[in-house]
């Protein structure tokens, strides 16, 4: 298990902060999980924090699936599209072995969002979009007790009905039932204002009014960004040769991009909380916009003319400084930006799991 490393905040009130503490502690029973779609692991780390197996993560990305192999050594890490039969037969070879053999286990996912997304195209015809059919297939073909599905809260506008449509078709028609809800990771402790979209995949049904009252008496008050980041030195400067594997320093992933002297001149004269959307400037009593990556800059920050660094996005996202992130350095905060928030992800999984039976399923 990665036990978070994160200084607590310092001004948040000592009953906020007993709740919060509360909200995420779980002994419940163990059970496996296959994360499809994976990226770097923000759902994966949720239910190791909650003494879940991680079995297997499946991904496109070779650098995610780097951080996602070195964040959860003793799971097996697939390069692959989850729409490949040979893909799916690994995850369910990997469930039946002598590990995992006899236990429930679960699927989570965070298929592709920019096609859905409001930061992106938002096209519905987007090839990522079928990519949420291909999990809802997935999910029929390794049976599992239950599963946890992450998009973008668009995920759910008019326009997208048919891949929502083709997504429950295929849940129903494979003995699920799914129920939708939309959550702001703001509620949950983060320091991020980040609406996401959940479906809950039981195999009974679930009512929506129980799980969003339970997910309600886990909500504390969001953390503002100053908090979130306290306690972190000056980053260095990211030097000309970058090696993943051989960053130095105490805290992973601390370090500024290499800024033009214009460009720092320009972040300067942004007042905190202001800005464009790229260089926009964090408000160190706020909790910070959603994260995007991309062709946008990430959020500068609060009191220094320059971008945060990777480091800040992953406590803007609620990863604890233990977790580190591989790969390129231009690749890196596009990981944890695509990250679902494991404190988030942390609370619903809490919920589907206190709404089904566990020892009704033994994969054979």
């Amino acid at each position: 298990m990665i036990r978070e490393a994160v200084r607590e905040p310092k001004s948040r009130t000592a009953d906020s902060r007993s709740r919060c503490r509360e909200s995420r502690r779980d002994q419940g029973p163990i059970c496996s999980v296959v994360d499809l779609c994976c990226g770097m692991g923000g759902i994966s780390l949720a239910a190791s924090q909650i003494g879940m197996r991680i079995v297997a993560g499946v991904d496109t990305n070779p650098s995610a699936l780097k951080t996602f192999r070195r964040g959860f050594p003793e799971a097996q890490s697939i390069l692959g599209d989850i729409r490949s039969d040979f893909v799916l037969e690994q995850c369910s070879g990997l469930l039946a072995t002598s590990e995992a053999r006899g236990s429930p286990f679960i699927v989570v996912s965070g298929p592709p969002c920019q096609g859905f997304s409001a930061a992106g195209p938002r096209d519905p015809d987007d090839p990522r979009n079928q990519v949420m059919s291909a999990v809802a297939s997935a999910v029929t073909y390794l049976h599992p007790l239950c599963a946890l599905v992450e998009n973008v809260a668009t995920v759910l506008a008019l326009k997208n009905r048919q891949t929502l449509g083709e997504f429950n078709t295929i849940l129903v028609g494979g003995g699920y039932n799914v129920v939708s809800i939309v959550l702001d990771a703001g509620d949950f402790g983060l320091a991020q204002k980040r609406r996401r979209a959940f479906f809950l995949v039981t195999k009974s049904h679930l009512s929506i009014d129980e799980v969003l009252g339970k997910l309600a008496t886990m909500k504390c008050p969001a953390t503002s960004a100053e908090e979130a980041l306290f306690g972190l030195p000056m980053p260095a400067v990211r030097p000309d040769s970058y090696d993943d594997e051989a960053e130095s320093g105490t805290i992973p992933n601390h370090l500024v991009m290499r800024h033009s002297q214009r460009v720092i001149d320009k972040i300067a004269t942004i007042e905190p909380g202001t800005g464009p959307m790229s260089y926009r400037r964090l408000h160190p009593s706020r909790a910070s916009n959603t994260l995007f990556s991309g062709h946008r800059a990430p959020p500068a920050h609060y009191s220094e003319p320059r971008s945060i660094t990777v480091r800040e996005a992953a406590r803007l996202q609620g990863f604890p400084d233990s977790f580190r992130v591989y790969g390129a350095f231009a690749n890196q905060m596009e990981q944890v930006t695509n990250a679902v928030p494991p404190p988030l992800a942390l609370a619903v999984l809490r919920v589907l799991l206190n709404s089904v039976d566990l020892s009704v399923q033994r994969h054979v």
